[in-house]
């Protein structure tokens, strides 16, 4: 998505407007917040690109350990969830809103594209389970999540993308007449991650290696991955990771965080594909689509700072070929920011 430099980052902007409300005092044994994070991923933060995976936003609000709370000032539904988490663990709920943008090479060309990958838009909203355990020396995190959303029209990929075409006075994407067609769209998803630390990680300079394995079951993605993060730095975060704009992608940290903290990290996640509506097309009837390939990859290396209640992460990506005839692999910026609670 041909965005100048700045408008991809109004995600970010956004969550500095939720971040700087003053914070209610919470009710004893109450429900509270435990972090909000806004992602923003685009292809043109450092490339003068706009195609295939063009924009992504995501943002994720997530509580503190329910677990540490007194029983009776957490809702009984939740209760009842935590009533399946093994004693000595930690439970949390996470909820999510976002959408992805995908166009083919060139959208000056009006007419379908039937070599290239077809518009589509993929917009929902997320909630997820997290059930910690961070008593030992290798900490655990599973997440069950189930994503509902709609691809088509009604994903306001058009809108979104051209609108801001607009507002910075270039020209917009020409093919969107030939996207993908409306169709509901459900994500059920599990997620394990481990984290192995060198001793001193939260306290001084330290390591941590964090591998990973899931699968989605949908209409939209299925598949399987796996895949593993490094990262090094003085004071590293009790969380799980950093990571790209997928399903299960978040966590946060119960303890408080750090003045001030710096690492680098790096990491891949591959996928074995059944099922992307987004190159597929949709499921029920005939709508652009292209041959996909079954085996994609992810690789990333970033920086991240914590400052107080902040924790601001950038990452440069890089993607595989996702479809047959795709000219080349793809790069693209991952920028995020976190405010805890």
């Amino acid at each position: 998505m041909r965005f100048s430099r700045v408008t991809p980052l109004l995600p970010l902007f956004a969550a500095s407007c939720f971040a700087t409300e003053p914070i209610p005092e919470k009710a004893p044994g109450g429900l509270r917040l435990g972090s909000f994070t806004a992602y923003s991923e685009n292809d043109n933060y450092l490339w003068d690109t706009d195609q295939f995976y063009t924009n992504g936003f995501k943002f994720t609000f997530l509580t503190g350990n329910l677990a540490s709370f007194d029983t009776d000032g957490v809702p009984e539904p939740i209760r009842r969830l935590g009533s399946w988490v093994p004693s000595g663990q930690g439970y949390k709920l996470g909820f999510s809103f976002g959408q992805n943008i995908y166009t083919p090479a060139d959208i000056t060309v009006p007419t379908y594209q039937a070599e290239d990958r077809p518009y589509s838009a993929w917009l929902y909203a997320g909630l997820a389970f997290h059930v910690v355990e961070d008593t030992g020396d290798i900490a655990r995190l599973d997440v069950y999540e189930v994503d509902l959303g709609i691809v088509g029209p009604s994903a306001l990929g058009r809108q979104f993308q051209n609108g801001f075409h607009q507002i910075i006075e270039i020209p917009g994407a020409r093919g969107w007449d030939h996207q993908i067609h409306d169709e509901p769209g459900i994500n059920l998803v599990y997620e394990r991650r481990y984290r192995l630390s060198t001793p001193s990680a939260r306290q001084g300079w330290g390591a941590d290696l964090i591998p990973h394995a899931g699968l989605s079951l949908g209409n939209v993605f299925t598949y399987a991955n796996a895949g593993t993060e490094v990262r090094a730095g003085w004071r590293l975060p009790s969380d799980f990771g950093s990571n790209l704009i997928r399903p299960s992608g978040d966590s946060n940290a119960d303890a408080p965080p750090p003045a001030f903290a710096a690492f680098i990290f790096g990491a891949v996640d591959g996928r074995a594909v059944a099922r992307d509506i987004t190159l597929d097309g949709n499921s029920f009837r005939h709508s652009p689509s292209i041959s996909k390939k079954n085996f994609v990859a992810d690789a990333y290396i970033g920086l991240g700072l914590t400052l107080g209640e902040w924790q601001l992460r950038y990452a440069e990506a890089f993607r595989t070929r996702e479809f047959d005839g795709q000219d080349s692999a793809q790069i693209f910026g991952s920028v995020s920011a976190t405010y805890q609670y």
